[in-house]
């Protein structure tokens, strides 16, 4: 049971504290780059907010330490309202330890759940996490935003805007935009790619893009926020679950087993066996305040995914590096050339973030009036009221829901993304593997975030050679003559430039009609030197497509695209077709988006 913890278990969690190395000592790490925190998402000594951080000259004593985690986990896990303190953060506190939280917030947060004496066991017990791995440094409570790269986005110029207001995000953008052209000097942003040579440095340049150091106007999901500080602060725009999982009758002992066994050995295997065991071992606390588990599954499903996703994120934590864990780690030492493509179903259930921001995608916290929630057309996420109340107002309920629904999908798609830009293994749908509803939770609001996406994802599905012979729809990533390589439903149904007078205006048309220079340059090449195509009607419609984006977004047609593509049309009926009409036939509705609308690019395109 939750509050039955073993002196054993305690002892193997001091040894495994015992041994943790300083987080901040030698620089965070993201992947194999060293990568420090700035001061500004960091706490200052004075800043009530904040918690003591560890003070190497004055530690607590071996016995101390031992004692405070042994009294601290045994609280930790206590069952008491809605759950115990496990059910909603890491196993060990190391959350609250690296996330600044002050003393002050923990009793207060801890009031409804626990008793006093409980809850300073709990104080004690983040004082220990911090003394035994030697957090000298602490991130600022409303500060820290995981999987941020550079810890912190571009800000909006207006002061005081929350983070879905229209004009911060345009402000964002414009931030971003300036970022891509001055600080990077993207070719593909900067010029006109006009030859192949020039298509391959674009190309080239897009590629090196390292996107976990690429600093965005998206602001991410802060790490907890707490209404105590005033109604903005009351939001669903945060990692924590605000419903508890529970260990299912009689699977307390197999589960916190292994829970002990990660944090004594911290790998990637040990993560995955207790990850898995959320699923198997536990479920949403049923204790709603006098609300109905039963009549809220929805809300259950996406604090589960929330929850599983905080396990993830506090693994990268742990290790003191941000580089994703390998989702097929206890699979190594029986299958060591294991690829994810072969096992895409275990993949998917280890990387939790897409679909928590999917699961409000299908089912919102509200929706306009129009579309009122209902289940059969227009679901929601309802959230019980205990939850509920925790959502601010403003300006008013429904608004709030619906702006806090759209900003939590752009900030766990694009998260996402980052790790995964030709999104091969972040769902089973096609519409997810195409980037469907990245690209649009990013339209109308960021429509530079936009445009580069799009171009990246690009070069990045083309480059997955891997994922050649991938099955079902993946067939055929891997390469630039591809279908797979495109899609423009958004471009085609949802594409909203900034507006003419918008600064970004002409920016977002070079990236766009540089992006169909690339491509038609280099599918050109693909065409011509290998001989092959990967569904020959498909990608010739993308080409004629993009053709005429040129002169729409430069103002008249280019003669030297224009013969190339006249040229491309006779190399690519002379090539191999390397999509076979039974993957067509097993995987319907899987070309170009939308479908059953390409009649008028159907026809060669004869210079």
């Amino acid at each position: 049971m939750p509050g039955r913890f073993a002196v054993a278990g305690l002892l193997l969690v001091y040894a495994a504290f015992a041994g943790a190395q300083s987080i901040f000592a030698s620089g965070f790490q993201l992947g194999d780059l060293p990568f420090n925190p700035p001061s500004s998402v960091l706490c200052t000594a004075a800043d009530p907010r904040c918690g003591p951080a560890y003070d190497p000259g004055h530690p607590m004593s071996a016995g101390e330490l031992a004692q405070a985690i042994q009294a601290g986990m045994a609280a930790w896990r206590f069952h008491g309202a809605r759950g115990s303190c496990s059910g909603c953060h890491l196993p060990d506190a190391l959350d609250l330890a690296m996330g600044g939280f002050s003393d002050d917030s923990i009793r207060r947060r801890s009031a409804t759940h626990i008793d006093p004496q409980r809850a300073e066991a709990v104080v004690n017990l983040v004082h220990a996490v911090r003394q035994k791995f030697e957090l000298t440094a602490l991130f600022h409570p409303t500060a820290l935003r995981p999987l941020q790269p550079g810890f912190e986005p571009f800000h909006e110029i207006t002061p005081g805007l929350p983070v879905w207001d229209s004009t911060g995000q345009r402000e964002r953008d414009q931030a971003f935009t300036d970022h891509l052209v001055n600080d990077l000097h993207l070719l593909w942003a900067t010029g006109t790619v006009d030859s192949l040579p020039k298509a391959h440095q674009a190309y080239d340049e897009l590629h090196a893009v390292n996107l976990r150091r690429l600093k965005l106007g998206i602001p991410f999901d802060l790490f907890s926020e707490d209404g105590f500080y005033g109604e903005t602060h009351k939001s669903v725009f945060e990692w924590f679950p605000d419903i508890a999982s529970t260990p299912n009758s009689g699977m307390g002992g197999a589960f916190y087993a292994l829970v002990d066994a990660y944090i004594a050995d911290p790998t990637d295997a040990n993560l995955w066996a207790y990850y898995d065991a959320v699923s198997t071992h536990t479920t949403c606390d049923p204790d709603l305040a006098g609300a109905n588990i039963d009549d809220y599954a929805r809300a259950c499903h996406w604090m589960r995914q929330k929850y599983r996703s905080l396990q993830f994120f506090g693994h990268l934590l742990r290790r003191r590096d941000l580089k994703y864990p390998d989702f097929l780690a206890d699979l190594r030492s029986a299958q060591p050339q294991a690829q994810y493509r072969d096992h895409l179903d275990i993949v998917v259930a280890r990387n939790p973030v897409w679909e928590a921001g999917d699961l409000l995608r299908i089912a919102p916290l509200q929706r306009p009036a129009a579309t009122a929630c209902n289940e059969t057309n227009h679901p929601c996420t309802l959230l019980p009221p205990v939850v509920d109340e925790t959502v601010h107002n403003i300006p008013t309920p429904r608004e709030a829901r619906i702006k806090q629904s759209e900003v939590f999908q752009q900030s766990w798609f694009v998260m996402s993304w980052l790790a995964d830009p030709a999104l091969l293994y972040e769902g089973d749908s096609f519409a997810t593997f195409i980037g469907d509803y990245l690209e649009s939770v990013l339209l109308p609001y960021y429509d530079v975030h936009h445009a580069f996406v799009v171009a990246k994802m690009a070069v990045e599905k083309s480059a997955a050679s891997d994922w050649v012979n991938a099955p079902g729809f993946r067939q055929g990533t891997g390469k630039i003559a591809s279908v797979r390589t495109f899609s423009f439903k958004q471009l085609r149904d949802n594409f909203s430039p900034p507006p003419r007078n918008d600064p970004r205006y002409p920016v977002h048309a070079r990236m766009f009609a540089n992006f169909a220079r690339i491509w038609i340059y280099l599918v050109e090449e693909d065409v011509r030197v290998s001989g092959s195509i990967y569904d020959r009607n498909e990608v010739m419609r993308a080409v004629r497509f993009m053709r005429t984006w040129i002169a729409q977004l430069e103002g008249q047609e280019d003669a030297r695209i224009n013969a190339l593509v006249g040229a491309l049309e006779a190399s690519a009926a002379a090539a191999t077709e390397l999509r076979s009409q039974q993957n067509i036939s097993e995987n319907p509705g899987t070309g170009l988006q939308p479908n059953g609308r390409w009649a008028e690019f159907d026809t060669p395109y004869v210079p």
